[in-house]
């Protein structure tokens, strides 16, 4: 058998054509994929550091300026508000869109609005000569997201904002780590453009935790230790640590600790369920070098006051910013946050019926229902409504009809109390209201009959209340000193349908008592 010999190279035939396209189609494959692992490499290997995007072309709507314009000033006060995120991705209910972050910024610097930092707070609260600007406002960010680098910090450079970071110091990562959280490269780098300065947002773990019968947040709560109630020894030494490692990271960080404090979830620790707690926190934050705390994270359910100089120190009030708040909204808090002077011309206010129908005519406050209604103010801040004489005389009071008239009213106050005036056919009396307990009755006089309207004067000085209807002896009383502000409501307790009239409602300012 002859064996048939090998072609020699140069003698085999020339490939086909799809041989020809196949090894050129398996090689620009190879191609690909080694520039894809190249790629790859290089992403995984290079440290992480996004950088800043520019500021979103944001042109503020004309009536949402005139809105804001006309927003009232409360000279030697500052608004402070309180963000968290600023991102197109992120769908976080604290995130807001850069377009919704730009407009909110872009209002209030065209309304006038400016910034302060954390020493003019600290001049105001200590009552130390401090300029500020006739519309001051401190902006705030929690947590230290990295958004507060990327896309909020550009807005605030455009309109000439200063802004506040309250870090949560155990989620700051290093430099080049991928992260939701800043770097403390970037913390620098913020601190460097002149714009940020800093404050503690604790440095522990910001989640929920397991409380006797609930979950809560951890510091103002004596928390579950392997399934017990931590003691309050134990409470006091764990709070004690955490400041100690946040104010460590600002040290090591920034080269200085910091001054400011904000309270994780916004609570402080009255809050708690300890009482103990509510007056031990304040005193671990000052040995920790702390010098005031911020309360307040999420959109406000309650009642929310600018800063002024008799503000509480360890529970200043925010408005809280969440991704549904719109500038319309904003501006409502803002409104709402500002405290109204004490006004002569009560009927002239904004009253809002509840449970009844509630109807200025000419300077009378008329008020009609077929049970228990009021005329109430919504939305009105009557936080330095302290000491005041209200006078008015009624028409309608029968004996199936009773005025009630409530001072010291806590709805645009901090505190859910309230004292009323209760002027039926025959008697008068006082009653003082806690939040939801039983009244408590402080003095009752009977009155004689009068011909037509009945007049009423109402003194609230300090904790003395004085009550003078016509017809009856002075109701003279000793008050809640909890209950030392708040406006005015004015109701009916009618057994059918019927009009009380309060004629002429005036308010007069008193000196403090």
């Amino acid at each position: 058998m002859v064996e048939r010999a090998e072609p020699a190279p140069w003698d085999r035939p020339a490939p086909g054509r799809s041989t020809r396209l196949f090894r050129a189609f398996t090689g620009l494959a190879f191609l690909c994929a080694l520039g894809l692992a190249l790629v790859t490499w290089v992403t995984l290997s290079r440290p992480f550091d996004p950088g800043q995007r520019s500021a979103p072309a944001v042109r503020p709507d004309p009536a949402a300026v005139r809105a804001a314009a006309a927003l009232p000033r409360y000279p030697g006060s500052v608004l402070v508000l309180t963000y968290h995120g600023v991102s197109d991705t992120d769908r976080a209910g604290s995130t807001l869109s850069r377009e919704l972050f730009g407009r909110h910024m872009a209002v209030l610097a065209a309304a006038g609005y400016r910034t302060v930092r954390l020493r003019d707070v600290e001049d105001l609260l200590a009552r130390r000569p401090v300029r500020l600007p006739p519309r001051a406002m401190l902006i705030t960010f929690d947590d230290g997201q990295l958004t507060d680098w990327t896309t909020a910090d550009p807005v605030l450079k455009e309109h000439g904002f200063t802004a506040v970071g309250f870090l949560a110091t155990g989620k700051i990562v290093q430099p080049g780590t991928p992260s939701y959280y800043l770097s403390t490269r970037q913390v620098e780098d913020l601190a460097a453009t002149g714009r940020w300065e800093f404050g503690s947002h604790g440095d522990g773990p910001h989640d929920l935790v397991p409380v006797p019968g609930d979950v809560a947040a951890p510091m103002p709560n004596l928390i579950l230790v392997d399934g017990k109630r931590e003691t309050i020894g134990h409470w006091r030494a764990r709070v004690r640590r955490d400041l100690a490692r946040s104010q460590r990271f600002f040290r090591e960080t920034l080269g200085h600790p910091v001054r400011a404090f904000s309270y994780p979830f916004g609570k402080a620790g009255d809050s708690g369920n300890d009482p103990r707690i509510a007056k031990e926190l304040p005193a671990l934050l000052r040995r920790a070098g702390f010098g005031e705390a911020f309360v307040g994270e999420d959109v406000p359910t309650g009642h929310v006051d600018a800063l002024t100089a008799g503000s509480p120190r360890w529970a200043l009030d925010r408005i809280g910013v969440r991704s549904t708040t719109s500038v319309a909204d904003l501006l409502e808090m803002i409104r709402a946050a500002v405290p109204m002077p004490l006004p002569r011309d009560l009927s002239a206010l904004p009253w809002t019926g509840d449970h009844a129908a509630c109807r200025r005519d000419a300077s009378d406050l008329r008020v009609t229902a077929g049970g228990y209604g009021s005329c109430l103010l919504r939305g009105v801040n009557t936080s330095k409504w302290t000491d005041y004489r209200m006078t008015a005389s009624v028409s309608g009071i029968d004996p199936r009809t009773s005025a009630v008239i409530a001072v010291r009213d806590g709805a645009g106050t901090r505190h859910r109390g309230r004292v009323e005036v209760v002027v039926g056919a025959a008697s008068a009396l006082v009653r003082e209201r806690d939040g939801e307990r039983r009244p408590t009755v402080l003095g009752r006089t009977p009155i004689a009959p009068v011909a037509g309207a009945r007049g009423v004067r109402i003194e609230v000085r300090g904790i003395r209340l004085t009550v003078s209807v016509a017809g009856g002896r002075p109701l003279r009383a000793a008050i809640d000193p909890r209950l030392g502000e708040g406006g005015l409501t004015f109701e009916i307790a009618a057994r059918e349908r019927h009009t009380l009239t309060y004629r002429k409602p005036t308010l007069h300012p008193l000196r403090a008592g």
